[in-house]
């Protein structure tokens, strides 16, 4: 699955527009796949999934105040999380997941919000979100998540 996929899929299980969330979601141009070199389904399967962000409702942009976090979901409820995703590319998984994490300490200003890594729900995604350890995740206010069409679940 790729990472505007699993942003699609996220947005739609997790911080639907219509249930009242206001969620911005940056796109570049490697996950549309401009530039570079890359699965000759990619285009069209993003091209699908940035189209579903749109008709949910999502704003397609980088945040006001978080910049180019991936996904910023924002409700007068339930408070604001902030969201980097990642997916299938030629990168390796664990570089991944490290630059993700990496992207995400530098978004803690000390606000009250939620932090989330988001991957595509498998095996290998799975086995990389679980070596960060418990402890890390507590004291950063950090949740994992696999990301599929069928649901989100929370490792």
């Amino acid at each position: 699955m790729y990472q505007l996929e699993v942003k699609r899929w996220l947005v739609a299980h997790r911080f639907l527009p219509s249930e009242g969330w206001k969620v911005y979601v940056d796109i570049d141009a490697m996950e549309r796949a401009n530039g570079g070199e890359h699965k000759p389904d990619k285009a069209v399967r993003a091209k699908a999934a940035e189209d579903a962000l749109v008709v949910l409702g999502a704003l397609i942009g980088a945040h006001p105040k978080y910049g180019r976090a991936d996904i910023v979901a924002e409700h007068p409820t339930f408070g604001t999380y902030v969201v980097e995703v990642e997916g299938s590319s030629s990168r390796q998984r664990e570089q991944a997941v490290y630059s993700a994490l990496g992207q995400l300490v530098l978004q803690m200003q000390g606000d009250e919000c939620c932090f989330l890594l988001a991957a595509p729900d498998d095996e290998s995604w799975e086995t990389q979100l679980r070596k960060i350890p418990a402890h890390a995740k507590d004291t950063l206010g950090l949740k994992c998540l696999l990301v599929s069409e069928r649901g989100v679940k929370e490792i």
